[in-house]
């Protein structure tokens, strides 16, 4: 269902987004609102921007906004925290920017990408973004907002499998990691030595889109029944520190090997401008030493030591000084033991009311389905009852009409003859040798031969379907005309179209003779069968036609 998260605008999209399950967090859902996908797709893609399919145009690529949603959920992001994030293979910046509107203004915010073009493109996007300007430091690209709730963005062209470890920023660790193309296990290891205690990295691994924890060295100490979940979904050339997930299954272009670049991520100067990017153990720690070296030397030394006030004696420009060579996690309390489990019991037990809501919400889904499934397939009985009902009596009004043409030329013939002997008071006499006449009743007798022959037809097609051999039945020609000669029951039918044939010939002679004047007393002849027989005329076993005149009639 996830690939069904298509929309018409980034609104709609998100929504499908949040319905389907990929969105399940507050945070994460503004930052996808906040962080419009149009603007960051390929040059001439922007009608599919809010489709969920992956778009690429060159060296510039951007996935499934699905895989996106995955991929920060997984995450766990803090809103508006010191919070440390690179982006390896940052690409066209989107996830960058998501992660900046969660984490808020104190975070810091790094990418690298190894493409120039796609580095401009990059910047082109956070332009159409939000209004910033880029200020460039060799190649290091830093744009820098104009709101107050944006964070700088630090994109740095690099090889994001060649990120010194032991230089820059890179010693303290980031504290969360994405990897925006597919790396290999063996590599994996390297870049997982990026990350700081506590830290958590996401990308896809081979075809698989994993998640990294590093749980410190305190995680070594723990019983191995502590362990042994975490252990059994741990990625081969992990050391013990680190803890592995299974998120899905993906399909991720490889991040590019060549050329090395072996880069380094500046780290930052404290100073008291940019003291808010730094946690707040140390903010506290900074402030109360530089409140401490204005103060005088008036307070009283401790008693039974010889001890001074070094804070008071110190200038600040020597505390500024001092200040600059701490890092983000200088001031950091050292974790024991005790708290490493009561947080990591914190984790697991929010992982397990999350999933219960998730078990909930998806029972309530199936549930909804089956009754919708009941609710069609009672729709569906309904309507093929009443189809089957259309379909009888459509079949049984044919036969009607069938049944009712057929007796409709009987009684047209018969209204036709009693008009040519007047029998009927309200016809007026015809006489036999009218040729309209005689032209109406052939017509009348074509047709029933029709009639006859498609009843033939269809009682053959049945006698075929049941597998059963009977013969014909005999057609019942009594209310059109008599018939003398009877043979057997299978000939019947075969002797009422001879004798209709016969009819129609007698029909056609007599419209001839009546066109060229040939008949006296309004009589038909009778025909010279010795004499027809002998020239070859007629068969021997062809019916007799009889004299008729219109008295007769």
């Amino acid at each position: 269902m996830a690939w069904r998260s298509s929309g018409t605008n980034n609104t709609e999209m998100v929504d499908k987004l949040k319905r389907f399950g990929v969105i399940t967090s507050e945070h994460v859902e503004g930052g996808f609102r906040s962080a419009d996908r149009k603007f960051f797709v390929p040059s001439g893609n922007e009608t599919l921007a809010h489709s969920d399919q992956p778009l690429k145009e060159g060296n510039v690529h951007i996935s499934a906004p699905h895989i996106y949603g995955s991929a920060i959920e997984a995450l766990d992001l803090v809103p508006n925290s010191c919070t440390s994030f690179l982006n390896i293979g940052s690409g066209t910046g989107y996830v960058s920017a998501i992660v900046a509107s969660i984490l808020g203004p104190n975070s810091l915010n790094y990418g690298v990408e190894l493409h120039d073009d796609v580095i401009e493109h990059c910047k082109a996007s956070f332009a159409k973004w939000k209004v910033a300007s880029v200020s460039e430091n060799g190649s290091i690209s830093t744009i820098s907002f104009m709101d107050d709730d944006t964070p700088n963005i630090h994109i740095i062209k690099g090889n994001g499998l060649n990120i010194l470890n032991s230089e820059g920023e890179s010693v303290v660790g980031y504290d969360r990691i994405y990897i925006g193309a597919a790396v290999d296990r063996a590599d994996l290891t390297s870049i997982t030595k990026l990350l700081s205690p506590g830290g958590i990295l996401v990308g896809p691994v081979d075809d698989e889109l994993v998640k990294v924890i590093r749980t410190g060295v305190l995680a070594q100490g723990l019983d191995d029944d502590a362990r042994s979940e975490e252990d059994a979904a741990s990625l081969s050339g992990l050391d013990e520190e680190f803890t592995s997930q299974l998120l899905s299954g993906v399909r991720f272009a490889p991040l590019a090997m060549h050329p090395v670049i072996y880069t380094t991520i500046p780290s930052n100067v404290w100073n008291p401008s940019i003291r808010h990017f730094y946690p707040n153990e140390h903010q506290c720690a900074s402030m109360a030493l530089l409140m401490c070296s204005n103060s005088e030397l008036v307070q009283p030394l401790p008693p039974m030591e010889e001890r001074f006030n070094a804070a008071a004696m110190l200038p600040k420009s020597i505390w500024l000084e001092i200040l600059s060579y701490t890092h983000r996690r200088w001031f950091a309390p050292e974790q024991n033991e005790t708290d490493f489990l009561k947080r990591r019991l914190r984790e697991e037990k929010a992982k397990t009311a999350k999933a219960e809501r998730a078990r909930r919400e998806a029972e309530a889904r199936c549930l909804a389905a089956e009754r919708e499934r009941a609710v069609y397939r009672l729709l569906a009985r309904r309507w093929q009852s009443r189809l089957n009902a259309l379909l009888s009596q459509q079949e049984d009004n044919e036969q009607g009409e069938s049944e009712q043409h057929q007796h409709q030329a009987a009684e047209d013939l018969f209204n036709l003859l009693d008009a040519e002997t007047g029998q009927n008071n309200n016809a007026v006499p015809v006489r036999v040798g009218d040729r309209s006449t005689l032209a109406g009743l052939r017509s009348l007798i074509q047709e029933h031969l029709r009639d006859i022959d498609s009843d033939v037809e269809e009682q053959e097609e049945e006698d075929e379907e049941d597998d059963s051999a009977y013969e014909g039945e005999a057609i019942d020609m009594e209310e059109d005309f008599s018939v003398e000669d009877e043979g057997e029951d299978e000939e019947a039918a075969e002797g009422g179209a001879n004798e209709d044939e016969d009819l129609l010939e007698f029909l056609a002679d007599e419209h001839e003779s009546v066109a060229s004047g040939r008949g006296r007393n309004n009589s038909v002849v009778m025909e010279d069968v010795e004499n027809l027989v002998a020239t070859g005329q007629r068969s021997a076993d062809q019916p007799r036609t009889v004299s008729v005149s219109s008295y007769d009639l």
